[in-house]
């Protein structure tokens, strides 16, 4: 099976994601979460998961730091990894994102 790691410092969508899939009948092992990069740096290290979600900006350390930290630690490991950042519908609409 494939093993799933989650970064999410938003707890709702953190546990929107974790509940929301069924993760073993679609085939994958959900191996951990964490709230930040910081938290998840030594976690990650020792879950290895095969895949990696993650938001992009979070407190402490980000998802980008995140992911170039875990590259120069695993240099032969295939990468993949979702990396998305969050933006509030209404903050959208604001920002004329669509």
């Amino acid at each position: 099976m494939i093993k799933v790691f989650l970064v999410e410092d938003e707890v709702i969508i953190r546990n929107g994601i974790k509940k929301g899939i069924n993760w073993e009948q679609e085939g994958f092992i959900f191996t951990g979460e964490a709230s930040d990069g910081e938290v998840a740096y030594p976690l990650i290290k020792k879950a290895r998961p095969d895949i990696l979600i993650t938001d992009i900006k979070m407190p402490f350390m980000n998802g980008l730091e995140l992911s170039r930290m875990l590259k120069k630690e695993f240099p032969d490991k295939e990468r993949s990894w979702l990396r998305y950042y969050w933006v509030p519908m209404w903050e959208c609409r604001e920002k004329r994102c669509f």
